[in-house]
């Protein structure tokens, strides 16, 4: 889902979509970027597109709502 605002995570940071990601037959494996568990490409899992505005787009792989949550209070904490 594309947001209709980026949501600005301070900086140069901004949150520009937020889906679900599944992929059949991928058998990549990441770390959840905030509980380090791992995230597996043929599971359902959060997906976040940030764009960096110095350095391009990134793609954040979450492996449940609450590190998603977690990672947005950490990023937008002043």
């Amino acid at each position: 889902m594309e947001l209709e605002t980026p949501y600005a995570l301070g900086g140069t940071y901004y949150v520009e979509t937020v889906s679900v990601g599944k992929r059949t037959d991928d058998e990549t494996v990441r770390d959840c970027v905030v509980c380090g568990g791992h995230v597996y490409a043929d599971d359902w899992h959060l997906v976040v597109g940030v764009l960096d505005t110095g350095s391009g787009r990134q793609r954040h792989h979450h492996c449940s709502d609450d590190c998603l949550t977690e990672w947005l209070k950490l990023m937008t904490a002043a």
